[in-house]
């Protein structure tokens, strides 16, 4: 006899392409369609959680939200304006505002956990500090306008909801540092090509899944991976990183010998780059999956893919 009455493995499962935030809940709440992994904005899933028939299922994410720098901007090259810029960032505000609470904050791209994940206590940290902010920009020579402007800067991102969200917080708290940032949004294939071309001063994208190996260092980071080799879409180039990195690669020997002289190496590039920022990682959302009682068994991934479907059953 089955073990849960009444229920059965996942034969099969049919994905939908839905158009929106807000018709995903509502198929969601009619029961329509029977899981979200990921989709919903905090708010839609705090409303929809004490709903009849609709359930959520929540765990630590390891997915990265994080502002992108074009380098050679003439503005952004001085890294005292990209410190400037996260010093004047609340992340902490932010996180329990529109994520109401269920994200992580990152000092690092690697999620919390990971083998190769730099301790906090020695990487640079930006607390929210605007004067500070602002000394740092004086530092670097740009000086307050009548407006008390020091510098003019735009964001580029896509039209989804939660990143507009974002972009307005971002735009409110920059400007108490002195910091004017103009906000470009473009459906998403738009705003991909031009980050990928380097026509942006800065960028907010976040890395699903393939953050999870500190690979993704040599990806973003290494001034071999300028696209289309890799991510380094900011064209940021340090020779201590290429040489860290080109060690981390080439290491042999025992597995344990090997894992920790990479660990070391990786951890050394961490540090650089916190002092660098070539880019701020920002935070670890929560995977939050929604679903209709149907589907029962749910142990959701850090990354929100549906491997958990393999044990999930449904009514």
């Amino acid at each position: 006899a089955d073990a849960q009455a009444g229920t059965s493995p996942v034969e099969q499962v049919r994905f939908s392409v839905v158009p929106d935030t807000i018709t995903s809940a509502l198929e969601l709440q009619k029961g329509s369609a029977d899981l979200a992994s990921n989709v919903l904005t905090p708010d839609m899933v705090y409303a929809l959680q004490n709903t009849p028939g609709v359930e959520t299922a929540r765990g630590p994410g390891s997915n990265v939200w994080y502002l992108n720098f074009n380098v050679e901007d003439p503005v952004l090259k001085d890294r005292r304006v990209r410190q400037a810029i996260a010093m004047s960032i609340d992340r902490a505000a932010i996180v329990a505002s529109l994520w109401r609470g269920h994200a992580r904050l990152a000092n690092t791209l690697l999620p919390p956990g990971d083998w190769a994940e730099a301790p906090a206590s020695g990487l640079a940290q930006y607390p929210h500090d605007p004067a500070r902010a602002a000394q740092l920009l004086e530092a670097a020579g740009f000086h307050a306008g009548a407006d008390g402007v020091r510098v003019r800067l735009t964001l580029k991102i896509s039209t989804d909801q939660q990143t507009r969200m974002l972009a307005s917080v971002l735009q409110e708290q920059m400007r108490a540092a002195g910091i004017a940032l103009s906000i470009r949004s473009a459906e998403f294939g738009t705003f991909y090509s031009d980050v990928t071309h380097g026509a942006f001063q800065m960028y907010v994208l976040k890395w699903v899944g393939s953050n999870e190996d500190p690979d993704i260092f040599r990806y973003m980071y290494s001034s071999a991976s300028f696209p289309p080799k890799g991510a380094n879409r900011g064209h940021y180039v340090n020779p201590k990183v290429d040489a860290l990195l080109a060690e981390a690669a080439a290491e042999s020997g025992p597995a344990a010998v090997v894992e920790a002289k990479r660990r070391a190496e990786y951890v050394a590039i961490q540090k650089i780059v916190a002092v660098d920022l070539p880019s701020i990682p920002l935070w670890f959302p929560d995977t939050e999956v929604v679903h209709t009682p149907r589907v029962e068994g749910i142990d959701v991934n850090g990354d929100g893919d549906f491997d958990f479907l393999r044990d999930a059953r449904v009514r």
